[in-house]
């Protein structure tokens, strides 16, 4: 049987998804307070991401939503969940997979919660690695260049 190393911020990751997915699934439940305000930053460029074309070009690389009084169909699935929005007075649907989180913020409770994506450190440590080595000097030295002198 093979060992393997505990990955604790793999797992605290998907701890804390749970707990929003939670939390969004008692929304969708009216069971929490209309005093709560949910600021949802997720990667558009997440290749399951479905939103709209127009916010894409908007916002290519991440987007932030607001969940408290004007949004519709909230859907909590196991990987997703899904939210009818209006931007510009025009309802769209979104549907976010819940590993694109990267920021959850609450401020009635001041509870605040940024991720850490294990996508963008394997695409750090990968920029890191196709770095191209330091050339070496083709130059060769000699001891002479280190002795001292007898002028």
């Amino acid at each position: 049987m093979k060992k393997i190393f505990i990955d604790y911020g793999e797992r605290i990751n998907q701890a804390i998804l749970n707990v929003i997915k939670e939390i969004l699934k008692d929304l969708s439940e009216s069971k929490i307070s209309s005093n709560h305000c949910f600021y949802i930053t997720f990667k558009t460029n997440d290749p399951k991401v479905d939103i709209p074309n127009n916010l894409k070009k908007e916002y290519p690389n991440e987007m932030t939503i607001v969940l408290q009084n004007q949004y519709w169909n909230l859907e909590v699935k196991k990987m997703n969940f899904s939210v009818t929005l209006s931007f510009n007075k025009k309802k769209q649907i979104l549907n976010i997979p819940f590993n694109s989180i990267t920021k959850f913020y609450d401020p009635f409770v001041k509870f605040s919660i940024q991720l850490d994506l294990k996508e963008e450190k394997k695409k750090a440590n990968t920029k890191n690695k196709e770095k191209k080595p330091k050339k070496k000097s083709n130059k060769i030295i000699t001891l002479d260049d280190f002795r001292k002198k007898n002028d």
